[in-house]
Parts: C-alpha cells; sequence; structure tokens
C-alpha cells in the first residue's frame, strides 16, 4: 500500500509541476505579445471593415495641435478629433511633415473623404479642408489609406473607446 500512495504522490506532484509550468508559460506570453487589438481601453475605428487604431482628440488644445510636428504615423493609425456636435469644420496643415487623407464621419457613417491633404503649408495663403456635409468626427490617417482601403463615402464606421 505504501508503495501506491507513492506512486499517486509522484502523479500529483508532477501535474501540479506541469500545471504551474503551463500557467507561467501562457502569462509569460500574454504579457509580453501585448497587442492593442487585445487592449479592451484601446480606442479604434472600423471604417468600411478597416481597422484604425486612433489617439483621440476631444480638447481644444489637442484638436488644435492634431497631428503637427511629427514625423509619421504608423499604417494602421490616425487620429480622430470628437467635437461636440456635427458641423462643417475646416482643417489646415500647419507644422504636418506628411500628407494624409482625412475622413469626414457623422453618426455611422463616411460622409466626406478628402485624400492627399498637403502638407505643404503657406501661411500668407493657407488651404483649409472641410466637408460638404456636417460632421461629428474627422478622421485623419496616412495619405493613401483611403484608397488602399477603398474607403468610400456611405461606408459604415463603428467607433470603439471614442466619446
Amino acid at each position: 500500500m505504501t508503495k501506491h500512495i507513492c506512486r499517486y504522490k509522484y502523479f500529483f506532484i508532477a501535474a501540479v509541476l506541469a500545471w504551474a509550468v503551463i500557467f507561467t508559460a501562457i502569462r509569460f506570453y500574454n504579457s509580453s505579445n501585448i497587442l492593442p487589438s487585445q487592449d479592451a481601453s484601446a480606442s479604434f475605428a472600423l471604417v468600411g471593415g478597416a481597422k484604425i487604431f486612433v489617439e483621440v482628440a476631444t480638447s481644444t488644445a489637442a484638436i488644435q495641435t492634431g497631428l503637427s510636428g511629427r514625423t509619421s504615423l504608423d499604417a494602421d493609425r490616425g487620429m480622430i478629433f470628437v467635437f461636440p456636435k456635427p458641423d462643417k469644420y475646416r482643417f489646415w496643415m500647419p507644422d504636418m511633415n506628411f500628407p494624409v487623407d482625412i475622413i469626414w464621419i457623422n453618426g455611422d457613417k463616411v460622409i466626406g473623404i478628402t485624400k492627399n491633404a498637403s502638407n505643404e503649408f503657406d501661411s500668407t495663403n493657407p488651404v483649409f479642408y472641410a466637408s460638404s456635409n456636417p460632421a461629428r468626427y474627422v478622421l485623419e490617417v496616412n495619405a493613401g489609406f483611403i484608397e488602399n482601403r477603398n474607403i468610400n463615402i456611405g461606408d459604415e464606421v463603428v467607433l470603439y473607446n471614442i466619446k
């Protein structure tokens, strides 16, 4: 009987050690491979099926600064400007280092698009970009994004963690 109990004791110890190794490996893998898509607090927009992780600009200062001064923007990233109500907001590109595409959103639809808004800026004769229809959200992404992802006016938009 003692021999029989010893066998179960070793089996139990081996099972506990195996479980501990597996649990530790899973925790290590998850903590070292956290992607924005796995982060429940990540803000992103689904626009015509394209997933775009966004930085949210809601304050006057953040809206005025926008992407100015930045050297680049990752391919699947953007900045979304959130306004209190739909209106025809105007955007310009001072201190921009790269061109952008602008997606104008109201409700759950794309209501306007501006392709390749130039980063060339002339303070004596600035170019302003605006939608012909009122928008509550304005999403800036890298130039070429609209074309590459085949985004069109009327496409559905779903916003996550964006107020």
